[in-house]
């Protein structure tokens, strides 16, 4: 599916186009204090997998299967869709993928996963949490001419976080499983050509996959985190749905490939899609910064690596005062 993208709308274009093109139809926070379980309708054979389509005894059904994955956050969707089997391989093949390309940002942004907030390390630099916090370890020679004594300072380490070797397009592919994941039944036929897809049973190969991004300074914009679906209410050829996901400091924006409604996108040579993010929801009135756009293309199918860029808010600095050691003087 050849595809082309044209993001030269305005961002204040935004709250119109979508309010004019679509409708919200899941809403959730990701930590909302209890569980909400997403279960289909009971058919004649009990629970039905919607990735392979099978049910109980042929599948299990033992695993907590998290909607989001765990590690972005996520402590309150819960699928009762998806048998242990696919909940395996599709963590494996995909949603590991995306835990890479995360990992510099969830220490930073301190998303706790299953285990807490991760440490991040490499040769230079460690970043974990701590008592009070977190605590940065860098190593480089001219480490005190970034920092400043005489007052509060925004500190870029030195240098740079990268993420683990991630392969783009099974990034993408895990949050695709999301929208597949909390998509309503009555949408769920729509899914069926991408979930055939994530799964192995239909071949397709994408010149671009693009995935939008948001990074919005600050702590914790996002609180608790957020995730929509969104779905078209017109025949105008936009893609039927699109999942917004927002975590921390980060929203992700992502279409649902290959919906039936979207046939018209494999048969055309080219497609050109042109939108506006999803509105920002802090504007000026946000006193830490203005929200920063991008947009990934994750259709590559080969390990990559991306660094990733932060800086801190300090306050105050305060030498340690430790005396060197012999090896120091």
């Amino acid at each position: 599916m050849p595809i082309k993208l044209d993001l030269s709308k305005e961002q204040t274009e935004g709250v119109a186009f979508y309010d004019a093109h679509y409708r919200v139809v899941f809403d959730s926070s990701l930590n909302a204090g209890r569980q909400l379980k997403l279960a289909d309708p009971e058919r004649e054979a009990g629970r039905v997998c919607r990735f392979c389509g099978l049910g109980k005894p042929q599948v299990s059904f033992d695993t907590m299967a998290h909607a989001v994955p765990e590690f972005l956050g996520n402590k309150t969707l819960i699928s009762l869709n998806e048998c242990d089997a696919c909940n395996q391989l599709l963590a494996k093949n995909c949603e590991d993928d995306l835990a890479k390309w995360c990992g510099p940002m969830r220490t930073v942004s301190q998303i706790r996963g299953k285990s807490g907030v991760p440490t991040y390390k490499n040769r230079d630099m460690r970043i974990e949490m701590g008592k009070k916090g977190l605590e940065i370890g860098i190593v480089a020679e001219d480490l005190e001419s970034h920092l400043k004594f005489d007052g509060p300072f925004t500190f870029t380490p030195p240098v740079a976080a990268s993420t683990q070797p991630f392969v783009p397009i099974n990034a993408a592919k895990a949050l695709i499983k999301i929208a597949c994941s909390l998509c309503p039944p009555k949408l769920l036929g729509e899914c069926k050509p991408a979930i055939d897809w994530l799964m192995g049973r239909a071949g397709a190969k994408m010149s671009m996959f693009p995935v939008l991004f948001a990074f919005t300074p600050g702590p914790m914009p996002y609180g608790d985190g957020r995730v929509l679906l969104l779905q078209r209410k017109n025949d105008h050829r936009f893609p039927l749905i699109w999942c917004i996901l927002a975590t921390a400091n980060y929203r992700f924006q992502f279409f649902v490939p290959f919906c039936l409604s979207d046939a018209w996108m494999m048969k055309e040579k080219s497609v050109q899609l042109t939108f506006p993010h999803f509105p920002d929801v802090f504007g000026d009135a946000w006193p830490h910064g203005k929200t920063r756009f991008g947009t990934f293309d994750w259709s590559g199918t080969e390990p990559i690596v991306r660094e990733q860029s932060f800086s801190f808010h300090v306050e105050s600095v305060k030498k340690s005062g430790i005396p060197p050691t012999a090896e120091q003087k």
